[in-house]
């Protein structure tokens, strides 16, 4: 996407996704087809589940910052990283270290939960992997592990993040309960997140925002002006500063308004800074 217009700043789910089927043409920014077609088949209201209203994941919380959300890629590597050493505390391992009084799977007694069995042998597990098209060959946990990582790195590593997402939900919330369809479409959607991340890292795709203020052209200046909400209370703040054509300060002001509009305290801003010209 080039840029988010600015009538979409407050909108939120609930204004694009009605009845089932999303409603983009709400949205004023512009949207290439692929964009959509990504939209388009993502269903919300399989990944929100029985819990009621919409979380990030990615934090204990469940509240998104921008902290989590650079974070959230290393539990996938910590995760494979645990598995690998065989340190993934399933029932064999906690047992193995006295914190536990039984090895046995938690969802299936029949047998120990050691780590292959825990994210491939279980029966709920093989059920994702067999609809993923992931195979349970090679046998041994490190063979298996270094032959799907290379073959299908997205969906292999996908699977395997909500596979144990799913078997810690089961255990500690066991009347949320997530259907085997739900896990599937979680795995499928987070596959699209990790190649959509990797491609942009192989395009190198330079940003267009500057990290640094730019001169205007000689003779010249410049007015900038934002508008910030927090998100409670009614009010939005606002402030513009003007400077010339070598960065010397030369007017500015601040405020807030009543409002709890982003969009209301953008306008506003903009127009404080017309005024200051």
């Amino acid at each position: 996407m080039d840029y988010v217009h600015i009538s979409d700043s407050d909108l939120k789910i609930l204004d694009l996704w009605s009845s089932g089927q999303w409603n983009l043409e709400n949205i004023y920014s512009p949207l290439n087809q692929s964009l959509q077609s990504n939209i388009n088949s993502y269903n919300p209201d399989v990944q929100a589940g029985s819990e009621v209203g919409w979380c990030w994941t990615g934090a204990v919380s469940k509240v998104y910052d921008a902290h989590s959300g650079y974070l959230w890629l290393k539990k996938h590597k910590f995760l494979a990283w645990l598995c690998l050493r065989e340190a993934l505390p399933t029932a064999a391992f906690r047992f193995r270290k006295g914190i536990s009084h039984t090895d046995s799977c938690p969802r299936y007694f029949s047998c120990q939960e050691l780590v292959l069995h825990c994210i491939r042998d279980c029966p709920k597990a093989q059920l994702v992997w067999q609809a993923l098209g992931i195979s349970d060959q090679p046998v041994d946990l490190m063979s298996w592990f270094l032959h799907n990582s290379k073959q299908r790195p997205f969906r292999f590593f996908s699977g395997l993040w909500w596979i144990w997402r799913s078997r810690n939900n089961e255990i500690f919330h066991p009347h949320d309960h997530w259907t085997t369809d739900k896990v599937i479409g979680m795995g499928l959607s987070l596959e699209k997140e990790l190649r959509n991340i990797f491609e942009l890292q192989r395009l190198s795709i330079p940003s267009t925002i500057s990290g640094s203020w730019i001169l205007p052209s000689v003779g010249t200046f410049k007015i900038n002006c934002d508008a910030s909400y927090l998100g409670s209370g009614a009010r939005v703040g606002f402030a513009c500063v003007s400077r010339d054509w070598k960065g010397r300060w030369q007017r500015s002001c601040l405020g807030t308004i009543e409002s709890r509009s982003i969009l209301q305290g953008e306008l506003f801003a903009i127009w404080r800074g017309f005024l200051l010209a």
